[in-house]
């Protein structure tokens, strides 16, 4: 038999920001963001898993969780980043989990990251077949 795996996985995390040129979002304020991120494979790691879950949320919230994310080069217009708005969230936190993945010695890969700002507002960020 021929099959894929599928991991869909969320969590929960809370960040700052300040995102120039958004009305009132140019001040400094807060959302707990739901991550929740899709990686796929055909194969599995020597704990028949695709990828550890754990190590996909404590990657990203340990580095961002409780802080203000202009803080950080990824994010500041000034340090060569983009401004923090949800699309660059998304593609962040994407690109940070794809290495992950690469890490991995099954090499799943993320298909798609989605950032939920507010009960109104997620976007996903997703990979491209070309």
């Amino acid at each position: 038999m021929v099959g894929r795996y599928r991991l869909i996985k969320n969590f929960w995390l809370a960040c700052a920001h300040q995102v120039y040129g958004a009305g009132k979002c140019e001040r400094i304020h807060g959302h707990n963001y739901k991550v929740t991120f899709c990686i796929e494979g055909p194969r599995l790691d020597e704990k028949h898993m695709l990828i550890d879950y754990r190590i996909v949320k404590q990657a990203i919230t340990k580095k961002y969780d409780h802080h203000l994310l202009n803080d950080f080069p990824e994010f500041n217009p000034e340090l060569g980043g983009f401004s923090p708005t949800t699309e660059r969230v998304a593609e962040v936190f994407f690109s940070e989990i794809e290495r992950l993945c690469m890490e991995q010695i099954n090499k799943p890969t993320v298909q798609w990251v989605e950032v939920q700002e507010t009960e109104e507002a997620t976007v996903r960020y997703e990979r491209v077949h070309t």
